[in-house]
Order: C-alpha cells, then sequence, then structure tokens
C-alpha cells in the first residue's frame, strides 16, 4: 500500500496503537474507586467514558465489516448505544479494563488487517440517522484515534492533549476552528497559538492565546487553564452545544 490514503491509514495505525495502550495504562492506574470519579463529559462518571470508548471500538468493527463488503449499521440505535453505556458503566471495575483492553486490541488487529480494496470504501459513522458522516476505510484508524484521546483526556486523571501527537492536535484544532467559523453563533475572537497560528474570526477581539493542545481543551471542553484572554471576563462565552461531542 503506498498511496497518500493507505499512507494515512498506516500512520494513523502506528499512532492509535501507542494511545490505546496509554489509554488502558491510565485505566489500570486508576483503581477500582477511581473509575467512580467525575470525568470531563457531563453527566459522565470515568466508568461512563470508559464504557464508551469499549463501545466504540464494537461499533468500528462493524464499520470495519463495511468497507470490507459486509454492510453492517455502526449503532443499532441511539437508545441501544446509550443503554450500553449505562450498562457497562455499571459494571465491576474488573470488567471495564477487561473489555477495554479486549475491544481495543479487537479493533486494532481489524485495522492492520484490512484489505486495500477497503481503503476507498465508505461507511456510515454516527449514533443519529440524521447527521452521519462518511468516512472511508483509510479514515477508520484517524477517527478512532480522535475518540481515544479525547476520551483519555475526558478522564481527567494527569493526560491531555499536550500529551498526544502533536500532528493530530494540530489536526483537531484545525477542524475546531472550521466548525467555529461556521457557526453563526460563534463570539468574534482571535486564536494566537503558541505555534504562531492566528486565527481571526468576526472583528478578532479579544484575542485568546495558549498552545495548540490548550486552546483546543477550551475550545471542544470549555477548560481554560491552558489560555489566556486580556482579562479573566474577556474570555469569549462558547455554549456547550458548540463545544464537540464524540461518536
Amino acid at each position: 500500500m503506498t498511496d497518500a490514503p493507505a499512507q494515512q491509514h498506516a500512520a494513523d495505525l502506528a499512532l492509535l496503537r501507542v494511545e490505546s495502550a496509554r489509554v488502558v495504562a491510565t485505566v489500570e492506574a486508576l483503581g477500582a474507586d477511581g473509575i467512580r470519579h467525575p470525568s470531563m463529559c457531563e453527566g459522565w462518571t470515568r466508568a461512563h467514558a470508559i464504557s464508551h470508548l469499549s463501545g466504540n471500538a464494537r461499533a468500528m468493527l462493524n464499520l470495519v465489516a463495511t468497507v470490507e463488503g459486509d454492510p453492517t449499521p455502526m449503532y443499532p440505535s441511539r437508545e441501544e448505544r446509550d443503554t450500553d453505556i449505562e450498562r457497562g458503566a455499571a459494571a465491576t471495575y474488573e470488567t471495564l479494563l477487561a473489555e477495554l483492553r479486549d475491544t481495543s486490541q479487537q479493533l486494532v488487529d481489524a485495522l492492520a488487517a484490512m484489505p486495500e480494496s477497503a481503503m476507498s470504501r465508505t461507511a456510515q459513522a454516527g449514533n443519529d440517522p440524521a447527521a452521519m458522516t462518511a468516512l472511508t476505510g483509510a479514515d477508520l484508524p484517524g477517527h478512532r484515534l480522535r475518540e481515544v484521546v479525547w476520551h483519555h483526556v475526558d478522564l481527567d486523571a494527569g493526560y491531555t492533549f499536550a500529551d498526544a501527537p502533536a500532528k493530530a492536535v494540530g489536526r483537531w484544532f484545525d477542524e475546531a476552528v472550521d466548525d467555529l467559523r461556521s457557526d453563526p453563533r460563534c463570539p468574534p475572537m482571535t486564536l494566537r497559538t503558541d505555534e504562531r497560528d492566528v486565527v481571526a474570526i468576526g472583528d478578532g477581539r479579544p484575542t485568546v492565546s495558549g498552545p495548540r493542545a490548550g486552546l483546543l481543551l477550551w475550545l471542544v471542553r470549555g477548560r481554560p487553564d491552558q489560555v489566556t484572554a486580556p482579562s479573566p471576563d474577556q474570555l469569549p462565552h462558547l455554549s456547550p452545544d458548540q463545544q464537540e461531542d464524540l461518536l
């Protein structure tokens, strides 16, 4: 496989192997008591986020099946997805950890075994039939990488976007900026990163500064810990529904 999509698939898969192992290690360190603490996702404990990661891995195996020629919905329904998350969150620590470890490895193995013919085929990702996203087989490792890293951050256990692969963080920052620019509700601001990005929205005032990783955390999770504005009361307000959700 030497074409660009296949190369991206291979590069994202290599990162996914590493990041999957890292989130498993974090859950191992949290222990039975630690997983019951709140996560960054409103209404979810860490156990909910871990349960979702396992369920997402199983759902993405359905996407792999689809691009390999066996069309399978990602989730049977939004309701069943949500029920599975709640069921998993109530499981024992040992069960949650084993599920995360096993499903993550199963998905990595399936992505690694994907034939070249599946790279350009598409599958519909999402849990809302009215808002699905078409992904090619080549896109799947990167899509899962986003899930793993973002929900690892959501565990609020010391891992942040600053610990994630810088190239991937840059890609997600660009995507978040594109979403802001396309949203008419977005307040004016200029985003200035330590990596020298300058992004003006509206009249460009005020300026919000910080590393890409810190700005991404603010944009998608509302955490201002790593960003600065001319004064705290000048930090633009982003409504919760402007912040990114995951599948």
